[in-house]
């Protein structure tokens, strides 16, 4: 396989008044190229904070990375400059993020905000770029792309938006789009809508795609492979059919279990008990175990560490000798 981006043991931390927040704790994931890898997990389990840390987008204070490599294309990013990176990012990567009405500037019509990306990555004059945005904002499926690109934010549907931001993303042609839940502000037939123009234009153009979600439905619509995280740290990978066929971890049992199914009658939906751990004071062992049904006294006081445990599928976890040989 050709990798494309290779994630070591990273680690990116806030320092705040109450304490350290290991936001990302010593995680590592790779993407190969034409790849599409799901991160999933529950809000705070560390999937925005990896993917702003490739971007270099963490604010310093009060983040830091505080260490690992971030190799794109044999690079370490974390080794650049601020000028080399600010080339890479919105070129060879680029980012949806999660709410387009506060990632797109409020005061730049749409078109402003494209034809900025193409001329100071593509070098083009302001009528070729203008050109590359109509054509970008067509690609993505907005009708009237030669008014709306005189629009702003504003006056655009929340799927209108979304739309805008793919566009913004895609027109510098990517190596790696990295999709922070791109539908989660969105009806069920936009969302279908947006990921059904994401399988094509990753199809189109090759490119690789890091989506971050806690909608299973997504996951098993879009991934080749998937990473589940949980509290900081990746808790299970395996390929998309291995995870759903097989799943190992407590955890990510629960969050199957916890989805709604049309052909089983329950009377109430299942939910994972407890809650994620306070990251000011996140127990000694394994973080899960607190909410584990399976938990032993070993998970109280030992963390596991990820372990293959056949077809390229790894757990961190107990149950499957996942001891720690620090």
């Amino acid at each position: 396989m050709d990798e494309l981006l290779i994630i070591k043991n990273l680690k990116t931390y806030f320092y705040t008044d109450e304490g350290v927040v290991k936001a990302v704790d010593d995680v590592s994931l790779r993407i190969n190229r034409g790849q599409t890898l799901c991160i999933v997990g529950e809000s705070g389990c560390g999937k925005s904070i990896t993917a702003m840390s490739i971007l270099r987008l963490i604010p310093d204070p009060p983040g830091k990375i505080e260490g690992g490599e971030i190799i794109f294309e044999g690079k370490d990013l974390l080794k650049l400059s601020d000028d080399e990176v600010r080339e890479i990012r919105g070129n060879k990567i680029s980012m949806i993020f999660q709410e387009p009405m506060t990632s797109l500037n409020p005061v730049f019509t749409i078109g402003n905000q494209i034809i900025e990306a193409i001329m100071l990555h593509q070098k083009l004059d302001k009528k070729e770029a203008t050109k590359k945005s109509v054509e970008a904002l067509k690609l993505v499926g907005i009708p009237r792309a030669e008014e709306i690109i005189n629009a702003y934010p504003h006056e655009l549907s929340g799927g209108m938006r979304q739309r805008a931001m793919i566009a913004m993303a895609m027109v510098c042609n990517p190596t790696l789009l990295i999709a922070d839940e791109p539908t989660t502000a969105l009806d069920v037939t936009i969302q279908a809508q947006i990921l059904d123009l994401m399988r094509k234009l990753k199809e189109e153009t090759k490119t690789s795609i890091m989506l971050i979600t806690h909608d299973l439905g997504v996951v098993a619509e879009m991934a080749e492979y998937v990473t589940v995280m949980y509290a900081g740290k990746v808790v299970e990978e395996a390929d998309v059919i291995e995870l759903f066929k097989n799943p190992k971890h407590p955890y990510t049992l629960g969050l199957l279990e916890s989805k709604p199914q049309i052909h089983i009658d329950k009377e109430k939906l299942y939910s994972i008990p407890g809650q994620v751990p306070n990251p000011f004071n996140l127990p000694k062992g394994c973080y899960f175990f607190p909410r584990c049904e399976r938990a032993m006294e070993i998970c109280k006081e030992v963390m596991p560490t990820l372990k293959e445990v056949g077809n390229g599928h790894k757990v961190a976890c107990h149950l499957y000798g996942g001891d720690n040989n620090e």
